[in-house]
């Protein structure tokens, strides 16, 4: 089993909310697999929330059927504490807790943004990773966790209708308190037979550096997804869940290392 029971004791953990600029990009899929394969250092005790109140499916890439939900959390968070979050998640057999949407379909006035706030801010003070997977609305609760977040990791393809979209976030971020300098770009599906715009091609439109490149697995990613088990259990040896590896690597490195890595690479 990987991770730890999240008890705290450490200095505070990262929040890091993934942000998909797309339909079908790929934002639930890293969110599962990055705290699956963050959850492999026994020293990390990754949290996802599941905060596409509607349509969110974290629970399903785990195979998890959760006695709690956000919805619970939320109608008691006049006595919410540490203890009482921690008994409300769910953890995966790898190592990793999570905090899914409601059973029932509902809107984000479910939860406040203020209520929100209070519960990132317990997981915080708890878990060393807390990765939240947002709704494409951009609404309050979706602006709320980003406000409080170390990193907004925007994750892409390389067609024309994901470039464009980047650039459009990438603007609203920017207006929306400098969200944009917490963003780092993430592309999925690299070395897709059918793309037709280059990286390169991409970098120019964006007008920024990608920050990590996930290579193209379509076939081991639905297999993990419809068998309900983290690519890191699933196909531990694929380039994609050692991608995987490396990007939790990197999430560790200050600057610094980080260009020294990359002239290594």
């Amino acid at each position: 089993l990987g991770g730890n029971d999240g008890d705290g004791g450490g200095s505070a953990g990262q929040i890091i909310t993934v942000v998909g600029v797309g339909g079908g990009v790929g934002s639930t899929s890293l969110s599962v697999n990055l705290a699956a394969a963050l959850a492999q250092n026994p020293a990390n005790s990754p949290v996802i929330i599941d905060l596409d109140l509607t349509l969110g499916d974290a629970d399903v890439w785990l195979d998890i059927i959760p006695d709690y939900t956000i919805r619970d959390v939320s109608e008691n968070i006049s006595r919410l504490d540490c203890g009482l979050l921690k008994r409300s998640l769910t953890r995966h057999e790898c190592g990793v807790f999570l905090l899914p949407r409601p059973v029932e379909v509902e809107s984000q006035d479910l939860v406040r943004p203020d209520d929100l706030r209070r519960i990132l801010a317990l997981l915080k003070a708890t878990f060393s990773h807390l990765i939240i997977d947002v709704s494409k609305s951009f609404g309050p609760l979706d602006m709320s966790a980003m406000e409080v977040s170390d990193r907004i990791m925007l994750v892409a393809q390389l067609d024309l209708t994901c470039l464009r979209n980047v650039v459009r976030v990438m603007q609203f971020l920017d207006q929306s308190g400098e969200l944009d300098k917490k963003v780092e770009i993430i592309v999925n599906r690299m070395g897709l037979e059918d793309a037709d715009i280059s990286l390169n091609k991409a970098l120019e439109t964006i007008g920024r550096e990608v920050f990590w490149q996930l290579p193209n697995d379509y076939a081991t990613m639905v297999g993990a997804r419809n068998n309900g088990v983290p690519l890191c259990q699933f196909a531990p040896k694929s380039r994609l869940a050692r991608s995987l590896q490396y990007l939790t690597k990197r999430l560790d490195m200050n600057e610094a290392e980080a260009a020294v890595a990359a002239v290594s690479e």
